[in-house]
């Protein structure tokens, strides 16, 4: 599962895929993403390189790392026409790329990710596409599980950049598992019959700011902050 909700969510390309007629259409408008996705180039020799390190404090228990780093890069300076049999839309090219994360102590982690690791190049002939880095993903669960809590961690790299230190609070009552009122585990999507591999746990992105939480809930809150360094 990715992370990177708060990244690049291109509003056309999801109107599009609402607005398609029929499964086919659909697997249209996803051959010409991946084919022009094919395009974007990698920086052969990034310079731009920050290290993020990740400290989890206080967990209930025991957290796994869920994946790599998933850091999203944005091109918004360029469009190029993505078409549906009703709609067509302009997007910008965007693209994800997964940054290795090594753990280098007990609940703590890190990974380095490049300001500059796309390509600037005229991919449509329209002129220089000029990339950015956007965000940052990643995520944690108890041990693995499907129905486990997802414990997604994540932000804008230029804003912790700017701030150097990012911390997130978390309600531990939602660890290890999301729960119903009568006490049994909550899935996504749990009762759909033809597709039980969808019942999966729910993702919790925690919070910024403690003000969601009330007196007791603050009493029970565990955080994952990350912080940052250029390598030079």
């Amino acid at each position: 599962m990715k992370h990177l909700t708060i990244l690049l969510t291109a509003a056309a390309l999801s109107l599009v895929g609402m607005s398609a007629c029929g499964h086919s259409s659909e697997e249209q408008n996803m051959s010409i993403q991946e084919r022009t996705e094919q395009r974007f180039r990698q920086n052969p020799n990034p310079k731009e390189a920050y290290r993020i390190r990740i400290k989890i404090n206080d967990a209930p228990g025991p957290l796994v790392l869920e994946q790599d780093m998933d850091v999203g890069y944005l091109a918004d300076n360029c469009e190029y026409l993505i078409t549906s049999e009703i709609i067509g839309a302009k997007i910008p090219p965007e693209k994800d790329l997964m940054m290795p994360i090594r753990q280098i102590g007990e609940n703590e982690y890190e990974t380095v990710v490049y300001r500059d690791a796309m390509l600037d190049e005229d991919y449509f002939g329209d002129g220089v596409c000029r990339w950015r880095v956007v965000g940052f993903g990643t995520g944690f669960k108890a041990t693995g599980k499907a129905e486990e809590t997802s414990f997604g961690f994540g932000g804008m790299v230029d804003e912790l950049i700017e701030q150097k230190t990012m911390t997130k609070y978390y309600w531990k009552a939602r660890y290890p598992y999301y729960r119903n009122e009568d006490g049994s585990i909550a899935l996504q999507n749990d009762g759909i019959e033809s597709m039980p591999e969808l019942a999966i746990g729910y993702s919790y992105s925690g919070s910024d700011s403690l003000s969601v939480f009330n007196d007791e809930q603050k009493k029970n809150l565990f955080t994952i902050t990350a912080t940052i360094e250029e390598v030079k």
